[in-house]
C-alpha cells in the first residue's frame, strides 16, 4: 500500500500541490537564478571586452606610423599643429611655456581627442603633462586644455 493511498483526497491534493511548489522553488533557487546571474556577469564581461577592443582599434586607425627619432628633430609646436590637422582637430590656441606647450581646443569630439592624445604620445615623442576637458552642450563634444612637452 502506498503512502498516498492511505491519505484522503484532500490530503493528497495538499501533499502533491506542496511538492509541486517545492519543486518549482528548488528549480528557481538552485538552477535558474544562478544561471541568470552568471549570464549577466558574462554579458558585462563581453561588453567590457568589446569596448576595450574598439578603443584599441580606433587608436590604431588614428595613429600614423612615424619614427620617434624623426619627430624629435622638428620643434614641438609644428608637430602638434600638423598632427591636429591630420586628425581633423582645429586648434584654438598654442602658447609656448618654456620647453612646454599649452594647447587649447575650443570644441571637438571626445573620441577624436582621446585618439589624438594617444597618437601624440605613441608617435610624436610627446609627453602629456596635464589635461583639462570640459563637456559642451552638444552630445560628445568637449573643450580641451593641455600641457605638452618633449618626451625625449
Amino acid at each position: 500500500m502506498s503512502v498516498l493511498e492511505r491519505l484522503n483526497p484532500r490530503e493528497r491534493v495538499m501533499v502533491l500541490g506542496g511538492g509541486a511548489v517545492l519543486l518549482v522553488l528548488g528549480v528557481w533557487t538552485y538552477i535558474w537564478q544562478p544561471l541568470s546571474t552568471q549570464r549577466d556577469v558574462q554579458m558585462a564581461r563581453i561588453a567590457q571586452y568589446l569596448t576595450v577592443k574598439q578603443i584599441a582599434e580606433n587608436a590604431q586607425d588614428i595613429a600614423p606610423v612615424i619614427a620617434k627619432s624623426a619627430s624629435a628633430q622638428v620643434p614641438l609646436a609644428p608637430r602638434i599643429t600638423q598632427s591636429a590637422e591630420n586628425s581633423g582637430i582645429v586648434l584654438a590656441r598654442l602658447d609656448p611655456d618654456g620647453s612646454r606647450l599649452r594647447v587649447t581646443v575650443s570644441k571637438a569630439g571626445y573620441d577624436v581627442l582621446i585618439g589624438w592624445i594617444a597618437a601624440l604620445e605613441a608617435t610624436q615623442n610627446v609627453r602629456v603633462v596635464s589635461v583639462d576637458m570640459a563637456r559642451q552642450t552638444e552630445p560628445g563634444q568637449v573643450s580641451l586644455r593641455m600641457m605638452l612637452e618633449d618626451a625625449g
